[in-house]
């Protein structure tokens, strides 16, 4: 019996792993999924672990390695039967264009038979095996998080009164415990500074526009309708213009409203920027040689529905036309979390590669934006906070935002 453990990002890959090496005779004897990420290990790298084995004389010469050479297992131990109860074992059916296995003959073992089940019920039990995991985590979290120390206790209150995802503060709580003890959990501003640490640590890089590279750099903008998107794009391109000596033109693809125009045409010109306003993915080639002179181009579309499938692909179509080094997805504070998770979902399609959170002046609660930050795994560009043209904007700095929420002075 030869039996071998196969690590791949999904479960698909992994089986292919299991059929190319093993073949398709291979029994899976236990699977396990895991994620890697620090503290916050639902925003890190998942994995597959499959332990799969084939009789030596059923390999068939697939495995590509040497008797001497072939890994043996010990069979699952207890703790590890505990963590991961059996399911039931599967062969890897076949992909089309291949040979398919032998059928089963009379002299078919009752294990090798009970083995060849489909792979949807395996990867449902590991859906099924998950979400248990998660339960008893999130159970085994309740219960360690009863009866904390004062200090402790007035960090998770303000982190769920600022909307903090519960698995967010709970697991900065969770770690705290871990990492401190003593007089150091009586120490508000300590504890304060590492629970900063450890949500900075999350949140990942800040990200602005860069000004390097070939020119002109095209930065698109991408979000809901009533995001900011039109006077970000007016901050933005005035802010570069007047303050840092850039040589700046505004591109609007959103014609489907007349305001949105109108609004751009005003600002562009009071600070003298050129503004170019195409109806159409093949009026593109007229309007970029006009652009080719610019530092960077701030291309200002359409705010999107979820449901509305034609205009996204228009938007598409742009897009892959225009091969913006940035797309900025821009995302109002005032969203709740689960709609920003939304909203991420329904815009990677555009394949957004920075974060600008709009409208910090209407909410004192940030536990969303920054739970959504950690989420994303997306760098934060800008913040604004406010209508003013120019102002009313910054390069994000999430950790002011994080220390005014988790109030750093004892009260």
């Amino acid at each position: 019996m030869i039996i071998k453990k196969f690590t791949a990002p999904t479960m698909t890959e992994a089986l292919a792993k299991v059929r190319d090496e093993l073949g398709t005779e291979a029994i899976i004897l236990s699977t396990k999924s895991s994620r890697a990420g620090g503290v916050f290990d639902f925003v890190g790298r998942s994995a597959v672990e499959v332990t799969a084995a084939v009789d030596d004389d059923r390999s068939g010469g697939k495995s590509g390695v040497s008797r001497s050479m072939r890994t043996t297992a010990s069979p699952v131990g207890p703790s590890e039967a505990r963590n991961y109860p059996p399911a039931n074992t599967v062969a890897y059916t076949p992909s089309a264009g291949r040979k398919a296995a032998p059928a089963v003959s009379d002299e078919t073992s009752m294990k090798e038979l009970s083995a060849r089940v489909n792979i949807d019920a395996v990867i449902e039990d590991i859906r099924e095996l998950k979400n248990a995991v998660k339960v008893l985590s999130d159970t085994a979290l309740a219960g360690e998080l009863s009866g904390l120390p004062p200090r402790l206790a007035q960090l998770l209150n303000a982190m769920n009164a600022s909307g903090y995802d519960d698995r967010v503060s709970k697991r900065v709580i969770r770690q705290l415990l871990n990492d401190l003890g003593g007089s150091e959990l009586g120490e508000l501003s300590l504890i304060i500074d590492r629970a900063v640490d450890l949500l900075m640590a999350g949140v990942g890089d800040i990200s602005p526009v860069v000004f390097a590279g070939a020119k002109p750099r095209i930065v698109a903008f991408v979000g809901p309708t009533g995001t900011g998107k039109t006077t970000t794009i007016a901050k933005l391109s005035t802010d570069f213009s007047l303050n840092r000596g850039k040589k700046v033109s505004v591109l609007s693809i959103d014609t489907k409203r007349v305001d949105a125009v109108g609004q751009l045409k005003a600002y562009c010109r009071i600070v003298d920027i050129p503004l170019h306003i195409d109806y159409n993915p093949d009026e593109l080639p007229g309007i970029m040689p006009k652009l080719m002179n610019c530092d960077v181009v701030l291309v200002d579309t359409p705010g999107l529905a979820p449901m509305d499938k034609k205009q996204m692909m228009d938007m598409i179509e742009f897009l892959q036309r225009l091969v913006p080094q940035e797309v900025h997805l821009t995302v109002s504070v005032t969203t709740s979390l689960g709609e920003m998770k939304r909203i991420f979902e329904n815009f990677s399609i555009l394949k957004p590669n920075r974060i600008i959170f709009t409208k910090l002046d209407e909410t004192e609660s940030y536990g969303p934006m920054i739970s959504f930050a950690i989420f994303s795994k997306k760098p934060v560009s800008y913040v604004t906070f406010g209508q003013s043209v120019p102002g009313d904007f910054a390069v994000a700095d999430p950790e002011s935002v994080i220390r005014k929420n988790l109030n750093s002075k004892p009260q």
